[in-house]
């Protein structure tokens, strides 16, 4: 059987996930045995990016999950491109979807995938009976809907995140990042994340750490990397912890790797939710030392006291903490860099997703 997949994605942004649901859709097409249609906004960040890649799009927007316009737009895109399965990756497409599903008289299979580790409202809860497959990106995710959402544990599979490993080389020049903000001599910390606000993902966190250590260690700096609404709000609060002339905020960056290149200690730290970091996996990839909260998916990204520290949310003394140790020990910086590449190129391999999403889709088949 061919599978003709649909991919549904309502996104402006251009984050993690809407990162790996392109590499999930371009190697899927690879693997010869689907068709794959990328549903996104016009003029999308996601839109352009998935024509880079030769990915077949088609223009889509949801206002919320049951948007009248949406739901009917979504109908005509599946019965034009004989669509048999509906990948959804965004929660609020969820309703969406499986209206789109009963209008098209359950011809069509419809997946969701979970990305994070966040409880709904009890209306919300039931659409997951009605999903006919659930992918979660990490275990943390599916023991939470099973725990709070009572989602059938029959009806999930664990598929973690694959990254394409060969876009994270140690090779790549990334001097014009060191000249650009002055890291010359100096050792840096950084973190890459979307400001969806003023916490962020922890970078607040990051700069109160900055405040404290800057007496012990002067010629520390951090990269903050990443844009958003709660960017300026993070850069006058820098300002107010008087740290603002040792963080340096680059804002979006198409070329991640180059500036995780430029740090020594790489540290994501969210603090309400977290389905699996994929920039933590990136990270260790070039072999950087992590500093990552303990919640959500983050414990299944990496090793703790191996290939990296663990630190609690919203604790930026323990932050601190981390960071010194690592820099009063170089040895266990670069060992855990060395063992966080073996880690997370034996447990995220590209050809493993997508032959266990490929085993989703073929339970679909056989179901009735």
């Amino acid at each position: 059987m061919r599978y003709k997949i649909l991919h549904i994605f309502s996104s402006y942004s251009f984050g993690g996930a809407e990162k790996t649901t392109l590499l999930l859709a371009e190697n899927l097409q690879k693997s010869g045995v689907c068709d794959n249609i990328v549903a996104v906004p016009y003029e999308s960040q996601m839109s352009k990016e998935a024509l880079k890649r030769n990915i077949k799009i088609v223009t889509f927007k949801a206002v919320n999950s049951f948007d009248p316009c949406g739901i009917l737009k979504l109908v005509k895109i599946i019965k034009r491109n004989n669509i048999n399965i509906l990948h959804v990756h965004q929660g609020k497409l969820y309703w969406t979807s499986l209206i789109v599903k009963f209008l098209c008289l359950n011809k069509i299979k419809v997946v969701f995938h979970r990305r994070q580790d966040t409880r709904h409202s009890f209306i919300s809860k039931n659409h997951y009976k009605f999903a006919d497959a659930i992918i979660t990106v990490s275990q943390a995710v599916a023991n939470g809907l099973i725990k709070y959402e009572k989602v059938d544990p029959k009806k999930i599979m664990v598929v973690y995140n694959g990254v394409n490993f060969e876009k994270f080389n140690k090779n790549i020049d990334y001097s014009d990042v060191i000249k650009k903000y002055s890291l010359e001599n100096k050792k840096v910390v950084g973190t890459v994340s979307q400001i969806v606000d003023f916490k962020g993902k922890g970078q607040t966190y990051l700069m109160e750490a900055a405040k404290m250590l800057r007496e012990e260690f002067p010629d520390l700096r951090y990269l903050i990397v990443g844009s958003g609404k709660g960017l300026q709000e993070q850069q006058a609060y820098a300002k107010k912890l008087n740290v603002d002339d040792i963080v340096c905020f680059t804002g979006y960056q198409d070329d991640v790797p180059k500036y995780i290149l430029a740090m020594d200690i790489f540290c994501l730290l969210a603090w309400d939710t977290e389905g699996m970091p994929n920039v933590v996996v990136e990270a260790q990839s070039l072999e950087k030392p992590v500093v990552v909260t303990n919640i959500g998916g983050n414990s299944e990204a990496f090793v703790d006291g191996v290939t990296g520290f663990m630190v609690e949310p919203k604790n930026s003394i323990q932050v601190a903490n981390a960071i010194k140790k690592l820099i009063l020990n170089p040895h266990i910086a670069k060992q855990m860099g060395i063992e966080g590449k073996k880690f997370v190129e034996k447990k995220f391999v590209l050809n493993n997703t997508i032959k266990n999403v490929l085993e989703v889709y073929k339970g679909l088949s056989k179901k009735p």
